[in-house]
């Protein structure tokens, strides 16, 4: 019988921390942005965690929000969650509080309506949120490793 070592294990097994949740999401989102549909839930709980982590990296939770990331909120909140973070959480949910009712629209055109009239509020809001968000006082790469040990089953 023949073992089959899924590219995720293997990855996990040369590399680890942020070299390793790099690695795994680059071959997790090339299918996400393709076929999404064929990735787990799991897998997309990565790729949503990382999708946050990027644009945030990136250019703050303004470009966040501006990109079609922000389409995923809800699946975000679910993922971050899911993988036990608390700290990245609670930013997260700071970032969101700036909509009404701390919702932002999936739809890219409502959510740039709603955030015309208060831009400027969020902007001020957003950019502390991005200096607490760049601080990382919790160990995310850690949290989703973890994550993808307990659901390994479920990963490529």
């Amino acid at each position: 019988m023949l073992f089959h070592v899924r590219k995720v294990e293997k990855i996990l097994q040369n590399k680890s921390g942020q070299d390793a949740i790099m690695d795994i999401d680059n071959l997790l989102t090339t299918i996400f942005y393709k076929n999404t549909h064929k990735l787990s839930e799991p897998e997309k709980n990565i790729v949503f965690v990382e999708m946050l982590e990027r644009e945030v990296n990136n250019g703050g939770f303004d470009q966040f929000f501006d990109n079609s990331s922000g389409d995923h909120t809800q699946e975000i909140l679910n993922a971050l969650k899911l993988i036990g973070s608390k700290r990245f959480l609670d930013i997260f949910e700071q970032a969101l509080a700036v909509f009404p009712d701390g919702n932002a629209p999936k739809d890219w055109d409502e959510r740039h309506e709603v955030l015309e009239p208060i831009l400027d509020d969020a902007w001020s809001v957003w950019e502390k949120l991005d200096n607490e968000f760049y601080k990382y006082e919790e160990d995310i790469y850690t949290m989703m490793i973890e994550y993808i040990k307990k659901n390994i089953k479920d990963f490529r």
